[in-house]
């Protein structure tokens, strides 16, 4: 193979890896987008903490936490969150706390919206 023929293969991986970096962050930005557009017009429900983990995972120097909740106003509702969280926050979470939820009416997928916690 010509030097011609390894230029344009190292082209092609240089364009395929850079398109697919370009998705992976233009889905980051989306869905940053999407829990702004939640937390600023979701529903506003409480809920008690019963359980939460961090994962091991930093999204931006926070951790990503699993916190388990159950709805204050019909305790037989509950849900399991996946968030990234600011150390600052962490206590919010503990066993037993109630924290403010923003909740998508039509997915019913929610956030804890720490403004309001």
């Amino acid at each position: 193979m010509s030097d011609v023929g390894y230029m344009a293969i190292a082209a092609a991986v240089v364009l395929l890896v850079a398109g697919h970096t370009a998705w992976q962050i233009r889905g980051l930005f989306r869905a940053r987008a999407a829990d702004a557009r939640l937390l600023a017009h979701g529903d506003i429900r409480y809920a008690k903490v019963v359980s939460a983990r961090q994962s091991g995972t930093l999204i931006d120097d926070r951790s990503l936490c699993v916190v388990r909740l159950v709805d204050v106003e019909s305790p037989a509702t509950q849900r399991d969150i996946a968030q990234p969280i600011a150390a600052i926050d962490l206590p919010a979470i503990q066993a037993g706390c109630t924290v403010a939820l923003r909740v998508d009416r039509s997915s019913g997928r929610a956030l804890i919206d720490f403004s309001r916690s």
